[in-house]
């Protein structure tokens, strides 16, 4: 399995890194600190089983880089988990009509290992374009 996680914060891309080791060390996480660095890592890695994407980053934000990833035949039907601490009604609206599923970001690590662990187990299905 694997999942590319993105997001600006170095240290939540850290934490993010080592609940995947904890709950499997065979799991491919690859990261990126923007969205545009993503959209073209994108082009040259194989197709991840998900995406984990926070939406508040500079330059391009989540939701942008969830409407180009939806524009993407390759990527359009990627399990996208848009994984933030921003709750607002109408981005989440937004993000749910993208096919893709708005979690908020943990308040624990336990929390963030068994978000992973779903994913992992295949438990967390979430939205599909």
């Amino acid at each position: 399995m694997s999942i590319l996680y993105i997001d600006d914060d170095l240290e939540d891309i850290e934490i993010f890194n080592d609940a995947v080791k904890t709950v499997d060390p065979g799991i491919n996480c690859i990261s990126s600190t923007s969205a545009k660095e993503a959209l073209q890592l994108l082009n040259n890695i194989d197709k991840p089983d998900h995406i984990v994407l926070d939406i508040n980053m500079p330059g391009m934000d989540g939701k942008v880089c969830l409407q180009e990833l939806r524009k993407n035949p390759k990527f359009d039907r990627v399990n996208v988990i848009v994984y933030s601490t921003n709750s607002f009604p109408k981005d989440i609206e937004q993000i749910e009509s993208l096919g893709a599923t708005f979690v908020r970001k943990a308040t624990s690590f336990n929390a963030l290992c068994t978000l992973i662990r779903q994913l992992a187990e295949g438990e967390f299905v979430g939205r599909r374009k």
